[in-house]
């Protein structure tokens, strides 16, 4: 992804609105019309510069948590992500320990981080039981967010 971040950037210094390879079924980088064209370079290089700000056990919960919540539902979704629960239960942990970032509130953010720490107990318990995974996961997708909005950032 950093690598078409970069191609992207390289083509906009030059002047250039076409990527060199574009695939048939999609249009070229800064084709068409409106406020659209480049935005999803926008929100990547937004998103890296709100990860950058985050501390570090922030950064690695993601890592954990995008990929597999980014999955095709099924069950090989449910068996990767109920795989990695101890990352996200070390992680949530660790960012419950974690320092808050400067721009959040210290409430906001430990009520936050209880919410995260609890919503990976509920995964626990849908991975062990195997029932209701999906609303499982979406708690603690909805909380990693909702921890985000707290330390100041985008949800």
């Amino acid at each position: 992804m950093i690598r078409a971040l970069g191609l992207v950037v390289l083509l906009v210094a030059c002047g250039s609105n076409k990527p060199l390879f574009a695939p048939a079924d999609k249009p070229p980088v800064g084709s068409g019309s409106g406020s659209g064209s480049g935005s999803a370079a926008n929100e990547a290089a937004e998103k890296h510069e709100e990860m950058a700000t985050m501390p570090p056990s922030v950064k690695k919960f993601h890592d954990v948590l995008a990929p597999r919540w980014h999955a095709e539902q099924g069950d090989k979704r449910m068996g990767d992500t109920c795989s990695a629960l101890p990352d996200f239960t070390s992680g949530a942990d660790a960012i419950a320990k974690a320092t808050p970032p400067t721009t959040a509130n210290a409430d906001t953010w430990t009520k936050a981080t209880k919410a995260l720490v609890e919503a990976v107990h509920g995964l626990e318990t849908a991975c062990s039981s195997k029932t209701d995974f999906e609303a499982a996961f979406a708690k603690v997708h909805d909380a990693f967010h909702a921890l985000l909005e707290a330390a100041g950032g985008k949800p």
